[in-house]
């Protein structure tokens, strides 16, 4: 299939949807302003839904340098937009904000509760009042994170600051992306499929959220793997990790066989990153995160959708310990099959983005946040599975604010769903020319056809 330039002959259609999501973005913020969660959902589905036809558009015909500068402006608009959502979604963001000015203060956040007495002189009517948890809970982040927030609150002690450092931290992922795509021989202006994705816009930019941070060094580690410095992805896949625990779950997919640079210098990174604050907190270093699992239901088993579809259905009641087992079984495959199942030296994207797929599955979130790394990966792999699934993620936000939505409805349109158009595409491939042309040149990225 020839590849269409975009500036030749859909760039009308792109600015039009560019339009539409500008639109909507204003409409989100409102919404969400106004706490009517229910409405901010729904917009976030059109939203999504005229993404993805912009995302086709781009697929299908590449464009050059033109379409690159639009649709980073476009991008750069909606996240301007966005940021001017009220922190009402969730109120992480308090959480970031004190934990970096304990950190300016000296005081170890893995050693106090932010209503012990002894911090009664950062108790202000900003920030404290909308702390979560903030009577029996430590912080639950990693060393990097708490030197993002001391960063964020350099800047502007408040929720302004925050979001401007995870502004930057999208910045820094849109442009690692462009160069994974460039490296690789492929359209920059594939970007758009993560820059005009609603989950980053509105979980990133406009709610401040710390996935933005770990996205950003993992997509930086996959872009220096692409270039085989697997010294370079050990050390930013461990600050990734000290941000959000979950990119090491891709390692496998990047690990050159035999290669001892990544996993040495990742550990060594981390180590010496997490050594100023062990010297104060020592095994404390994880903080809350014990106890989070558990407030979850990660350890009954109901905090897993599978397990709660199941037994919602009576079909089975597997216990907490049973599922984690069998769940760890099927990832530990998954990643062996990466490893394994490819040569040596051979960087098999395709593989990477099925484990990241397979985590969440897994794991079942109850956070749209948490897919926003999966946004990224999709700008090389954009799978509708995949991007069905982070788009539908926004509905995890109903019964956390709104009530009237049980678990199991949530489950089918976040896990199901994808599945369903996994399953019909697999199909289509093999009965279709059509799709599996598609297949091949979108996904497969036979980029024979493709052009800078």
């Amino acid at each position: 299939m020839r590849a269409v330039a975009l500036d030749e002959k859909g760039l009308p259609l792109l600015l039009i949807a560019a339009l539409f999501l500008a639109l909507l973005t204003a409409q989100g913020v409102v919404s969400v302003n106004q706490a009517q969660i229910s409405n901010y959902v729904v917009v976030a589905l059109v939203q999504g839904a005229i993404y993805l036809a912009a995302a086709i558009l781009v697929l299908r015909n590449p464009g050059g340098l033109a379409s690159l500068v639009i649709i980073l402006v476009v991008a750069l608009l909606l996240r301007a937009i966005a940021l001017t959502a009220l922190p009402y979604l969730t109120n992480d963001a308090f959480r970031y904000v004190w934990d970096g000015r304990l950190g300016w203060e000296g005081i170890s956040p893995y050693l106090y509760v932010p209503a012990d007495e002894q911090l009664a002189h950062l108790h202000d009517p900003e920030i404290y009042p909308h702390i979560n948890q903030k009577e029996r809970a430590v912080t639950i982040y990693p060393p990097v994170a708490q030197l993002l927030f001391m960063a964020a609150v350099a800047i502007h002690d408040g929720i302004a600051g925050m979001k401007a450092v995870m502004l930057v931290c999208e910045a820094v992922t849109v442009i690692a992306l462009i160069g994974w795509l460039r490296a690789e021989g492929l359209p920059a202006s594939r970007v758009l499929i993560y820059a005009w994705h609603p989950l980053p816009i509105w979980e990133f930019s406009g709610q401040a959220h710390l996935d933005a941070a770990a996205t950003a060094f993992l997509a930086l580690g996959i872009w220096a793997a692409v270039h085989q410095r697997q010294g370079w992805t050990g050390a930013l896949f461990a600050m990734a990790a000290l941000v959000k625990y979950f990119p090491v779950v891709l390692l496998p997919a990047l690990w050159r066989r035999w290669d001892w640079r990544l996993p040495v210098i990742l550990f060594v990174t981390a180590a010496l990153l997490c050594l100023p604050y062990v010297s104060a907190a020592g095994t404390g270093l994880l903080g809350f995160l014990g106890q989070h699992l558990d407030n979850e239901g990660y350890r009954d088993g109901w905090g897993f959708q599978v397990v709660w579809y199941l037994r919602d259905f009576h079909i089975a009641d597997p216990s907490g310990a049973l599922y984690v087992a069998c769940a760890l079984t099927v990832l530990f495959g998954v990643a062996a099959w990466a490893v394994f199942c490819r040569g040596a030296d051979e960087f098999r994207p395709e593989r990477m983005a099925l484990v990241g797929a397979a985590f969440v599955f897994l794991t079942s979130p109850h956070y749209p946040w948490y897919f926003g790394f999966l946004c990224a990966l999709a700008v090389r792999i954009p799978h509708p599975a995949l991007l069905v699934m982070t788009i539908t993620c926004v509905t995890l936000q109903l019964p956390r604010l709104d009530g009237g939505f049980s678990w199991t409805h949530l489950y089918a349109m976040t896990f199901v769903l994808p599945l369903i158009v996994w399953g019909l595409w697999e199909i289509g491939i093999r009965l279709s020319p059509r799709i599996e042309r598609l297949n091949s040149d979108f996904l497969r990225l036979d980029t024979k056809n493709m052009r800078l």
